[in-house]
């Protein structure tokens, strides 16, 4: 298996990157398993409008038992039983979600896309998506990483649970042999029905 042998086996090694508006997202997200988590996501709509839309989602989410990670909100996080709470990476989100501050009940989870937004992130986010590690069909203007610094950032964070995210797909990650590389994440690669 290429993914890296974890203590937790309840943290799904797939995560779909789930955007309310994209009316494809919508129904690839009824034949998802329940083996893949989904991860909330729109940059366009304000934090309460964008929470509104994906509460239906996150209800068909709790009755299939499909892990979840909503942006924004302790409150919701902890309403819905969320799996994690997905954070921005900034010196005053690592202030906010400080070690007197963090939940127990769900992780921390971000993205991280280079050296600096890494030190930030080490220590107290809990699932740490790396992007991107290719180039993606959702974002074509975005830089991948490049290898040296994704080795070397896989190796940084070989305590944290590690995610491979941009342009990945069920071929291509097993060509990313990395014994600290845990799973990925991902938003055409479910589009794409390539597995479900």
């Amino acid at each position: 298996m290429y993914y890296q042998n974890k203590k937790n086996s309840t943290i799904p090694k797939e995560w779909f990157f789930f955007n309310p508006e994209n009316l494809s997202d919508s129904k690839k997200l009824n034949h998802l398993s329940k083996n893949v988590g989904v991860i909330f996501f729109n940059k366009n709509l304000n934090v309460y409008n964008f929470l509104k839309k994906i509460e239906p989602c996150i209800k068909f989410c709790r009755k299939k038992k499909i892990k979840f990670v909503i942006p924004f909100s302790k409150f919701w996080c902890s309403k819905y039983h969320a799996f994690g709470m997905m954070i921005e990476i900034n010196k005053k989100s690592k202030k906010f979600h400080s070690t007197k501050n963090k939940h127990k009940n769900y992780y921390t989870v971000a993205k991280v896309h280079n050296v600096k937004e890494a030190f930030l992130a080490k220590g107290f986010i809990d699932l740490i998506f790396l992007s991107p590690v290719l180039k993606t069909e959702s974002y074509p203007e975005k830089k991948p990483l490049s290898n040296y610094i994704f080795i070397s950032l896989c190796f940084f964070f070989k305590e944290e649970v590690i995610f491979a995210l941009g342009g990945v797909n069920y071929k291509n990650i097993k060509s990313m042999k990395n014994k600290n590389l845990y799973g990925f994440g991902a938003i055409s690669c479910f589009n794409n029905n390539e597995k479900i």
